[in-house]
């Protein structure tokens, strides 16, 4: 597992573990190559009554900050779809993995499950052009999605779009995407909103963060709390935070006994 950038031949990896905690409350962890956060949400049974986030590994200093963020959603009601944060909170004011874990764990508790746990699987792909703010526009590749073990998920993958046989071909995974799923049964499109973020986390395998000593050098305005013009030049790079988990899972979740 070596760290020559585009990374080849391996994939990314992405574990989230959610679980309820003996007094309700629901705890979420999430790690990946690039990531490694936790939030708590403690509730009533009907709404949020507290959130509390970790950041255990991240890529710019400003990451951590966002968490604060998170407690707007206090006072609003459980929700069982995970996309439902959206309705709570303003997304480009978060961190967009804290984000993502937030509505998961608050999807758990109002559920009422005790555990579940998602590996998501990206298989690296090569780099058949480069746009603007050095975003790249991967080629063909396959992902898919385990929920407890056993794979619910399968998708093939070209560009920015779902391609192959059954129901997703052709979907893209940027435009409509939101739409479509937000008209689905819950568990089918928690687990698409799961995958697709993934997917696009892989495509960091392709490029070196450590070359990047701002947010503002690596461009991508706008798309977070970190990437906020007012954020962009205070975001310094977290030099050697980048691990690689392509062989297996093992010491990925370390924390996940552990309550944000």
């Amino acid at each position: 597992m070596g760290d020559a950038y585009p990374r080849k031949g391996g994939c990314l990896r992405r574990l989230i573990d959610l679980r309820r905690d003996a007094d309700g409350a629901a705890v979420g962890w999430m790690e990946d190559d690039f990531h490694h956060f936790g939030v708590t949400i403690e509730h009533d049974e009907a709404k949020i009554t507290n959130v509390r986030a970790a950041s255990d590994r991240f890529p710019f200093t400003t990451c951590p900050l966002a968490g604060a963020n998170l407690t707007g959603m206090i006072g609003h009601a459980l929700s069982p779809r995970c996309t439902d944060i959206g309705s709570m909170i303003p997304m480009r004011e978060q961190c967009t993995h804290l984000f993502d874990l937030a509505g998961l764990v608050m999807a758990h508790a109002a559920a009422g499950r005790e555990h579940r746990r998602y590996e998501a699987v990206i298989l690296d792909r090569e780099i058949i052009a480069w746009e603007a703010n050095n975003r790249r526009l991967p080629g063909r590749g396959e992902a898919w999605l385990l929920r407890d073990g056993k794979e619910v998920l399968r998708w093939q993958v070209d560009k920015r779009m779902i391609t192959g046989r059954g129901g997703w071909a052709g979907q893209s995974l940027i435009e409509g995407f939101r739409t479509r799923i937000e008209g689905m049964a819950l568990e089918e499109a928690e687990a698409a909103s799961v995958l697709r973020r993934a997917v696009m986390v892989g495509a960091g395998r392709t490029l070196d963060p450590d070359l990047y000593p701002t947010a503002r050098d690596r461009g991508l305005g706008g798309v977070c709390y970190t990437f906020l013009e007012e954020n962009r030049d205070q975001a310094q790079r977290v030099y050697g935070s980048t691990l690689n988990y392509e062989k297996d899972a093992d010491g990925m979740l370390a924390r996940v006994k552990d309550r944000p």
